[in-house]
């Protein structure tokens, strides 16, 4: 009779990676997001950026509550997110206006972070040492264009608003 050998699966990681860096200030870029989607660990509704740090390309997240109503998140005025949220898109939203985290992934927009450890689980107990990795705890600043670098920039492009045509 053949041997047969039933395979067994093998365990690999496919979630996100979790990087441990000296906590401190770093400038950075926001590469992209995921959420808003309910976390049922935590019992909130939440919001991961992706952040890039400079220089050495080291992934990074910022990580934003959005309410505990299970029916809907919300975004109060308060919030962390609408702090950074209004920063990065240079003012406040209008009534009704959509406040997609789609604002803060602009290539052209820096940000000075504070890095730190999140030594807390879901729970509120410490963790294991093994089980910290560093996240985005603040955006101390944003870096946007200017009104007149943004100005420069299509007349440098060859607008045929270029002050020097005329």
């Amino acid at each position: 009779m053949a041997d047969e050998r039933t395979s067994i699966p093998t365990l690999v990681w496919e979630g996100a990676e979790r990087p441990r860096i000296p906590p401190g200030e770093y400038t950075a870029r926001c590469t992209g997001y995921q959420g808003p989607e309910w976390v049922r660990a935590f019992g909130r509704w939440g919001l991961r950026l992706n952040f890039v740090l400079d220089p050495d390309d080291e992934a990074v997240s910022a990580f934003y509550s959005l309410g505990e109503d299970r029916n809907e998140f919300r975004i109060s005025t308060r919030s962390k997110y609408f702090k950074d949220w209004v920063r990065a898109n240079g003012g406040p939203p209008k009534r009704g206006q959509e406040m997609s985290p789609a604002v803060l992934v602009n290539p052209d927009i820096g940000y000075t972070v504070q890095v730190g450890d999140a030594v807390k689980d879901s729970e509120g107990a410490v963790k294991d040492d093994a089980l910290v990795y560093s996240r985005i705890m603040q955006i101390l600043a944003v870096k946007r264009p200017s009104a007149q670098e943004d100005t420069q920039a299509i007349w440098q492009a060859g607008s045929p608003f270029d002050p020097q045509r005329f």
